[in-house]
């Protein structure tokens, strides 16, 4: 069954203990969603586990072709992709029947394709945030933070929920105005 990755589920004697902590920070941060991705080709859990294993022993050893400043998660999406397409080509092979290479490659491009796409949304996101002034920032913030409802907060604030809401509408609404012309979608 799937569990969530420890610092303890590696051992890597003999290794600079700053490069063994920068591989398993990056791992780590990573893990579910390439979990998730090993999943989506294999198709069961069972599969994903040993998939999701190899993958972690490859990218060891591949460790050192990582550049440094570039995204860890997408050089690891491409060897678990890899690895999980050859699991999946060896089941097919073995089992008689299965997806073709053709379908496998099809899913890993609409997988990496969604999650390039969300990555880019987020980093126009945080652009888009930045443009705001800071105690717009910190009102989004401050609304999104809290466990309770606007109503509590507009309470905590002294504002009427009414202020609330259409404060935040008009925020969203630039926000949501920033990202389609970020995203290259005027409106």
């Amino acid at each position: 069954m799937h569990k969530s990755l420890s610092s303890n589920d590696f051992c890597l004697t003999g290794v600079e203990p700053s490069r063994e902590s920068d591989f398993l920070r990056q791992l780590e941060s990573a893990y579910h969603d390439l979990y998730a991705t090993g999943l989506v080709i294999v198709g069961n859990r069972a599969d994903a586990d040993d998939v999701i294993q190899e993958t972690c022993v490859v990218l060891w050893e591949k460790f050192d072709d990582f550049v440094p400043g570039t995204s860890f998660k997408k050089w690891a999406s491409a060897v678990i992709r890899n690895v999980a397409r050859r699991f999946a080509h060896k089941r097919r092979r073995q089992n008689g029947f299965g997806l073709s290479d053709l379908s496998l490659q099809r899913i890993t491009q609409g997988k990496s394709g969604g999650s390039e796409l969300f990555e880019l949304q987020v980093e126009i996101l945080r652009e888009c945030l930045d443009k705001l002034r800071d105690s717009e920032r910190e009102f989004l913030f401050d609304c999104y933070r809290h466990s309770t409802t606007l109503t509590t907060y507009a309470r905590e604030q002294e504002r009427s929920v009414e202020t609330i809401y259409t404060r935040l509408k008009r925020l969203r609404k630039r926000l949501a105005d920033c990202m389609a012309r970020g995203l290259g979608r005027e409106e």
